[in-house]
């Protein structure tokens, strides 16, 4: 009797687990956002990367070979005889909407 009563509570496990296993598995396509797709969770030879962008390229030797109009330009302007500081402290108060439309002003 125990057996039997047993069954139904295994076969409904079974398929929940059925269902969960499609769910949560990156390999049977989409997982429908359960979690973010990395290299760890992928199939074997799923590479993402961070985002980063190229700065060159490789040549048929596989040597690595910097592109100049690839690299990033930052433009600084002179700030001698600027009165700002780099910092704002948490002290300071802060400004309503509206004042700050009358300082533009």
């Amino acid at each position: 009797k125990m057996e039997a009563a047993r069954r139904p509570m295994a076969q409904a496990m079974g398929a929940l687990m059925g269902t969960l296993r499609g769910k949560f598995s990156n390999r049977q396509g989409h997982s429908k956002g359960a979690f973010p797709l990395t290299s760890k969770r992928g199939p074997r030879d799923f590479y993402k990367g961070k985002g980063a962008k190229s700065t060159g390229r490789l040549t048929k030797k596989g040597i690595f070979v910097v592109q100049p109009h690839k690299l990033e330009e930052f433009v600084v302007p002179d700030l001698e005889g600027c009165d700002l500081q780099p910092y704002v402290s948490y002290t300071t108060p802060k400004l309503s909407k509206l004042q700050t439309a009358e300082m533009q002003e």
